[in-house]
């Protein structure tokens, strides 16, 4: 997930599949069709969720893995889905590639 001005990068420590996560980009698709509910700080929020959890690679493009999870933040326990790569030399970057409100839980 290339560093322009089509995403924004945010300070962020938690750890996620063992990696320690310093830094997130967020990729500003949800922008296309989600823009009235979601935000970067709704996002970060998501990513936070993911923080201790380790997750299997849900496909592979192209030698990039691309992870999924189904998050459900309090108070509201509304259910977003987030989709998100790692990057970096250590894979300590986050990349979201889109993140969107569900209607209900998958599993």
């Amino acid at each position: 997930m290339p560093k322009n001005k089509k995403s924004t990068e945010r300070s962020l420590e938690i750890t996620v599949n063992g990696n320690r996560i310093t830094t997130v980009l967020i990729g500003q698709h949800y922008l296309i069709k989600h823009r009235s509910y979601m935000s970067d700080a709704l996002i970060l929020e998501i990513v936070s969720a993911l923080n201790g959890y380790t997750f299997l690679v849900d496909s592979t493009t192209e030698g990039i893995e691309y992870y999924v999870a189904d998050v459900e933040l309090a108070p509201t326990n509304k259910i977003y889905r987030i989709i998100w790569l790692f990057e970096g030399v250590k894979l300590e970057v986050l990349g979201v590639i889109n993140a969107y409100r569900r209607s209900k839980k998958k599993r």
